[in-house]
């Protein structure tokens, strides 16, 4: 929540009736707030730029997951590859172990901050600033209604992520204009605002973006379940489906900027989708982004105009997909762009999806500082009967008969899918679903149990926009969850189990 005075002619502007407007549409109760009306007023004509923010306690279900759950033995290893003083590891680990920690102040276990935050913060480039610059520039000054496409790509770790919340953030800040922001979401191992897994298509983007991608999940406007964090061969067509249909979807909105991002993928079928997304997407700017680093080892070509005209690279999927080879499209403006170096790579990639997934999930509770196993949540239990559903299990082959022990217990995608692609084997057992199905994610869910006398599926959706009626298959694909998701506050809570685990064996959970 801030005030923006970024321009000069905006000074002037700052009267107390839009401080006190500012303060209303936040519900912000303060005592004295004449003497902060006079406080901002002299600031504002004072200071060129200023940025007046009201700060208040972040308390969200995430945060508190999160104390909640360093409060495990296992926390420390999971979140930052902590070590205890008194393990006897070998050298290495130790000099890992003080790398992480150098400069690092625990808030509570496990979990803190770095003491210099100006020393760990990124400072892009003038360069990237000033290509920053242009295109919100061109963004205010279109003369046509086409919106911008900002194609931002770049090699695993290059800084995509960063990238595109900066972006964000730039366009957001503008105060001439409030630009209508759409995010094309095309990387299903790291998706910005969604658990992994989709293609999803955001249009909702009205806040600043200050944290990890599980700090500002967001429902999607359409989003299809591919089910999996990479692409084999053999699913290509499957994907690119996917953003072709979303990207369709997207047309019928109104919108000033489209932003695109995609995979980290630089080589071989990474390349062929790429090159399969410019020709589909046909943007108007592509970012390239490259790390700075000597050592950097992720490889990506320059995806310039000429390499988008001369790769053949995907001419054989088209080829063996009878799809056209005379056409590349290469009339975009490119850029590429050297990301600063990070002084320290905490992130992990698979801890990024998990602490997606706990963020999803914490839909579920209401800001309680202790947070009950899920499987208590029976309030947020949905009843789905077997011959109203269908199931599936992508990416995997597996006996139709042992698809509900698969299913059972875990984590799956609230799907819905055309009612001819759902097809019956027995009356006893829910629907199976065709493998050329287009599956559209409405959300995610939890299987708590399954009831073979009553034919019943009991899934936790935290969701409660969802409703059932809309749900007509239950999908699970590739999901990175943390074993602790499972079984969170269960010894200090009831004192046993839940029945879905049996134990833990060397770490891992049976």
């Amino acid at each position: 929540m801030s005030i923006e005075t970024a321009s000069y002619f905006s000074r002037s502007l700052l009267h107390e009736n839009q401080i006190l407007s500012f303060f209303n549409d936040y519900h912000i109760d303060l005592p004295l707030p004449e003497i902060y009306i006079e406080f901002i007023q002299k600031l504002a004509k004072f200071h060129h730029g200023l940025s007046v923010f009201f700060i208040e306690q972040l308390e969200t279900t995430w945060i508190e997951s999160m104390k909640e759950f360093n409060n495990t033995n296992l926390s420390n290893q999971w979140l930052f590859n902590y070590n205890n003083k008194d393990n006897d590891d070998d050298d290495d680990d130790n000099d890992e172990q003080g790398e992480n920690t150098h400069g690092f102040k625990q808030l509570w276990p496990g979990l803190g901050a770095f003491n210099d935050s100006y020393y760990h913060s990124i400072f892009y480039s003038n360069e990237i600033c000033s290509k920053t610059d242009e295109i919100i520039s061109r963004l205010l000054n279109r003369t046509i209604n086409n919106p911008l496409i900002i194609f931002v790509c770049g090699a695993k770790d290059s800084g995509k992520s960063t990238y595109l919340r900066y972006l964000i953030n730039k366009c957001l800040s503008q105060i001439n204009i409030h630009p209508k922001i759409t995010f094309l979401d095309c990387d299903i191992g790291q998706s910005e605002f969604t658990p992994s897994g989709s293609i999803s298509l955001i249009n909702n983007i009205t806040e600043p973006l200050f944290g990890p991608s599980a700090s500002h999940l967001k429902k999607p406007l359409k989003s299809f379940y591919f089910g999996n964090i990479k692409v084999e061969n053999d699913k290509i067509l499957n994907y690119l489906n996917y953003v072709k249909l979303s990207y369709d979807y997207i047309k019928s909105y109104q919108h000033d900027i489209l932003l695109v991002n995609t995979m980290g993928w630089g080589s071989d079928t990474g390349l062929i989708i790429m090159k399969e997304l410019i020709d589909l997407i046909k943007p108007t700017n592509l970012i390239q982004l490259r790390s700075s680093s000597p050592y950097f080892r992720h490889i990506m070509p320059d995806i310039n105009p000429q390499w988008s005209l001369n790769a053949s690279i995907s001419n054989i999927y088209r080829q063996i997909n009878n799809i056209s080879l005379n056409y590349s499209y290469n009339n975009y403006d490119y850029n590429l762009l050297l990301t600063p170096i990070r002084q320290y790579n905490y992130k992990k990639s698979n801890l990024t999806r998990q602490s997606c997934i706990w963020s999803y999930f914490s839909q579920i509770e209401t800001k309680q500082l202790i947070l009950k196993p899920l499987i208590d949540y029976i309030n947020y239990i949905e009843i789905l009967q077997f011959e109203k559903i269908g199931i599936g299990l992508l990416h995997r082959q597996i006996e139709a008969k042992y698809l509900l022990q698969v299913l059972n217990g875990s984590i799956v995608a609230l799907c819905k899918v055309n009612h001819t692609m759902l097809y019956h084997t027995s009356s006893s057992f829910p629907a199976l679903i065709d493998e050329h199905a287009n599956v559209e994610c409405l959300g995610f869910g939890f299987i708590r149990s399954i009831d073979m006398i009553r034919r019943e599926i009991h899934v936790i959706i935290p969701d409660r926009s969802i409703s059932k009626t809309m749900i007509n298959s239950l999908i699970k694909g590739y999901d990175d969850c943390p074993d602790e998701f499972y079984f969170m506050s269960i010894d200090r809570w009831r004192g046993y189990m839940p029945p879905y685990v049996t134990g833990i064996f060397n770490n891992s959970t049976i």
